[in-house]
């Protein structure tokens, strides 16, 4: 056996052994709950927020929901004149539990209209909102 390509890593190769008979078998699912989202990955009601309210950032913007439920919007300033970092300062959208559950609840098309109803929230909570600012700190908008 060679040595690592790396110091503190170990080899590339792995002994595999057969499955034992305590082991289940590969189609039988893990759970019955969804499978786990991704890091990052909207869940179908921010999915609808960041739908309906994405016209307001640049094309290129993205958003990731964090692991307690807010949604964080960034995107590249890197090719800006102006910039001092390569993202602009992020938002971060906050919402309300009962918005959430009334969310959950409801339609598609429901979730739609609800999401465009709290627009102006949105729009109010970035007024005065700077993506170069010199210092830059996250924009915290609450919805609901």
């Amino acid at each position: 056996m060679s040595a690592p390509d790396r110091p503190g890593k170990t080899s590339g190769w792995m002994t595999f052994r057969s499955a034992g008979k305590y082991d289940a078998p590969e189609t039988q699912p893990r759970s019955t709950q969804p499978p786990h989202i991704g890091v990052g990955t909207l869940d179908n009601v921010r999915s609808v927020f960041w739908q309906s309210y994405r016209h307001l950032f640049p094309p290129h913007s993205l958003a990731a929901q964090t692991p307690n439920g807010n949604v964080v919007i960034s995107w590249s300033i890197m090719d800006e004149p102006d910039a001092r970092y390569p993202y602009a300062a992020p938002v971060m959208l906050r919402f309300d539990q009962d918005l959430l559950d009334a969310m959950w609840k409801s339609a598609p098309t429901q979730r739609i209209r609800i999401a465009e109803k709290h627009e102006p929230t949105l729009r109010e909570g970035l007024r005065g909102y700077d993506p170069y600012a010199r210092f830059p700190n996250a924009r915290v908008v609450v919805i609901g």
